[in-house]
């Protein structure tokens, strides 16, 4: 079975180009499903059946309306603890990243993030 990435954006410009970069480096290697709000994120998830670890990671912005990044990781977390996640944000990182908070986040990029970052993170979450 493929493993699949979600891509988390209320932008629909940002989830291309996280959509484009990813198939640029790892060609068909992974199913790449975009969401516009955490609770489009969820559904993708439960759909594809968060326990059978298809979903191995998840791409989120944080600063969305409604569902905040922060809030969907933490959702996450407990629906599919295998589940890795990503948070991008144009925040630093202090802002979001408390202490018992920082141990759901596999990385934090800072918006905007370089492609090398990117891939090196995805690779790392793919071989973890």
């Amino acid at each position: 079975m493929q493993k699949v990435i979600v891509c988390v954006d209320d932008e629909k410009a940002i989830l291309w180009g996280l959509q484009q970069q990813i198939k640029r480096a790892f060609s068909d290697e992974f199913l790449v499903e975009l969401a516009e709000s955490g609770d489009e994120a969820l559904e993708i998830i439960d759909e594809l059946g968060s326990s059978n670890g298809n979903v191995f990671l998840v791409i989120t912005d944080e600063m969305m309306p409604g569902m905040k990044g922060h809030e969907l990781i933490r959702q996450i977390n407990d629906i599919s603890p295998a589940t890795k996640c990503i948070l991008l944000s144009g925040y630093a990182a202090e802002d979001i990243m408390t202490p018992d908070f920082t141990a759901k986040v596999y990385k934090f990029l800072k918006k905007p993030w370089e492609f090398e970052e990117l891939t090196e993170a995805i690779k790392d979450a793919a071989n973890n």
